[in-house]
């Protein structure tokens, strides 16, 4: 509780700032002032809003009452749908995010609103835990009786002591004074959840310093795994 109250905090201390500064009545002679902050309310609003999804998602798993929709899901169209969501983010910093999509079948069935925020999840960590040029990769192949994803960084990479807990609850690695990274630990446990609930696997592997790589793997025929 602690650990979620301190982030939500953060977001909501910046909008009320935001608001005090549009409240003063000069701010009318700067529209370039007044467009920023109104900018930096509507980040923060989003990033505050995502935080209470995130929260409401695994309470939902913990009752163990998501009900997964089972639908047709491109997912090379989803995957190349996610990067030109965060390409002007990765642009930014000077790095550069790509796909390398040769798995032959990726038409799987599941529920698209959860396999997209695993993508998002995955991405959004790779792009935090990375130097100043992140470098990602997204990349497909076939697997098993279904499909592997895998994304892959050049980020600060992780310990295999914290390789063992990445996937708990809360779990955040350790970062030193090096980088600030956002977040309550919950992204991974929340992807793992989905991730079991389609019954697919979720491994990472990681060289401390030099980057991390996600592998998913997702069968096509779930009822094949029980």
């Amino acid at each position: 509780i602690n650990n979620i109250t301190h982030e939500f905090k953060t977001p909501i201390s910046t909008i009320s700032l935001s608001a005090e500064v549009l409240l003063n009545p000069d701010i009318t002679q700067q529209p370039e002032r007044l467009k920023s902050y109104a900018k930096i309310i509507q980040d923060e609003n989003n990033r505050l809003k995502n935080q209470v999804d995130k929260v409401l998602q695994l309470a939902t798993i913990e009752r163990d009452k998501l009900k997964l929709e089972n639908e047709p899901i491109d997912l090379h169209e989803l995957i190349e749908s996610s990067i030109k969501s965060f390409e002007l983010l990765v642009n930014q910093q000077g790095g550069q995010i790509t796909a390398q999509l040769k798995a032959p079948e990726h038409i799987f069935h599941g529920d698209k609103v959860h396999i997209s925020n695993i993508l998002y999840n995955l991405i959004d960590n790779a792009i935090k835990y990375s130097p100043e040029k992140p470098t990602i990769t997204i990349s497909t192949s076939p697997y098993k009786n279904g499909i592997e994803i895998s994304v892959r960084d050049n980020g600060v990479g992780i310990s295999e002591e914290a390789q063992k807990h990445i996937f708990e609850k809360f779990y955040r690695v350790p970062t030193g004074d090096v980088h600030n990274v956002k977040g309550f630990g919950l992204g991974l446990n929340y992807v793992k959840a989905i991730i079991d609930k389609h019954q697919g696997e979720i491994k990472a592997t990681s060289e401390y310093g030099k980057g991390t790589k996600f592998q998913i793997y997702l069968p096509f025929d779930m009822n094949q795994n029980n």
